[in-house]
């Protein structure tokens, strides 16, 4: 259920890195890549309609931090522009346990969750 109270936040400039943790049933081999990728599954809202959740990627921040109890996951990076040239909006939403926490919100069409995919950019890999 998407929450009408969202809002883009303009203060993330479009240059801002969105950070995704990648669960490693997400992760898939393309053939064509003849590499690993994030599958479009991962850039899907919650299964209860909640906004896909992303880190705000600060400077002088190592990404495998925001992994830290999060066995077996990679990152991969996406930018706020794109996100946003998706029809996304991204809200900032700090959690005791992750201050750069933040919601990306809108509908996620299987085109959109794709194109999100194929931009995405490994910054932790899978192993």
């Amino acid at each position: 259920m998407e929450n009408a109270s969202y809002h883009d936040d303009s203060t993330i400039s479009d240059d801002n890195n969105l950070w995704r943790r990648i669960h490693p049933n997400h992760i898939v081999y393309d053939n064509n890549l003849k590499s690993y990728r994030p599958s479009s599954a991962a850039f899907d809202n919650g299964s209860n309609g909640s906004p896909m959740s992303v880190i705000l990627a600060e400077e002088n921040r190592n990404p495998s931090t925001a992994l830290e109890n999060y066995e077996g996951f990679s990152m991969v990076s996406l930018t706020a522009g794109l996100v946003r040239d998706c029809g996304q909006g991204i809200a900032r939403d700090p959690l005791p346990e992750e201050p750069a926490h933040a919601l990306v919100f809108g509908e996620k069409p299987k085109s959109i969750r794709r194109r999100l995919a194929q931009a995405a950019e490994w910054i932790v890999s899978p192993h």
